[in-house]
C-alpha cells in the first residue's frame, strides 16, 4: 500500500474516533471509511488495537510538532510555558480535536496494556517537556509543579473536549493564567 493509503487509514480511525467514538474503530469501519479492501487494512493494522495504536502514534507525532513549532527562540519563557499550556489544554480548534481524540486513548488505556503503556510513556515525555520549560522560567519549580500544572491542563482539555459550552476558551486560558500568575517568580 501506499504511504497515501497508509495516511488515509490513521486519518479514517481520526475521523470515526471524533465522530462516533473509540467502539467504532473497527477494521470493517476504517476500512470502508479510508475507501480501501479490508485486507488493505488488514495488511497493515491486523487488529483494532493495532489501529488504535498507530493512530496514537500520528496523534502523538503531529502533536510533538505543533508544540516544538509553538517553541521559539525570540520568545521569552513565560510566552513558550503559555503556548504549551494552550495546546495541551486544548484551547485552539486543532488542539481540541487533538484532545477528544485523547481522551479516547486514554479511555483505552483503562483495558489494554499497549496503549496504556504509549500513554504513560507520553505523559512523562511532556511531564519533563513542561518541567523544563517552567524551570527556565523559574529556576525553583520542579517536577511535583509540572505535575500539578499537567493535571490542571488535562482537566481542561477533557472540559474543552465535553463541555465546550462550559469551558470555553476564555475562561480556560483565565483558569491557566491563573494558575501560572501564582507560580511567577517575580510575585514573590
Amino acid at each position: 500500500m501506499t504511504s497515501a493509503g497508509a495516511q488515509r487509514i490513521l486519518t479514517a480511525v481520526q475521523d470515526i474516533l471524533i465522530e462516533r467514538g473509540i467502539e467504532d474503530v473497527t477494521i470493517r469501519n476504517v476500512a470502508a471509511a479510508a475507501g480501501l479492501s479490508i485486507g488493505a487494512v488488514q495488511h497493515h493494522h491486523r487488529t483494532k488495537d493495532d489501529l488504535i495504536m498507530a493512530a496514537m502514534d500520528e496523534v502523538s507525532r503531529n502533536f510533538i510538532e505543533r508544540v516544538s513549532a509553538a517553541l521559539t527562540p525570540e520568545a521569552s519563557a513565560r510566552q513558550n510555558l503559555d503556548a504549551v499550556c494552550r495546546i495541551l489544554g486544548g484551547l485552539d480548534d486543532e488542539s481540541r480535536t487533538a484532545s477528544v481524540i485523547w481522551l479516547a486513548y486514554a479511555a483505552k488505556a483503562t483495558t489494554s496494556s499497549a496503549v496504556a503503556d504509549a500513554h504513560q510513556s507520553s505523559w512523562r515525555l511532556m511531564e519533563e517537556g513542561l518541567t523544563t520549560l517552567l524551570q527556565r522560567w523559574n529556576p525553583s519549580l520542579g517536577d511535583d509543579d509540572a505535575a500539578m500544572l499537567m493535571a490542571l491542563l488535562d482537566g481542561i482539555a477533557i472540559a474543552r473536549a465535553t463541555e465546550t459550552d462550559r469551558m470555553t476558551p476564555t475562561r480556560a486560558q483565565q483558569l491557566i493564567d491563573r494558575y501560572l500568575n501564582r507560580l511567577d517568580p517575580s510575585s514573590r
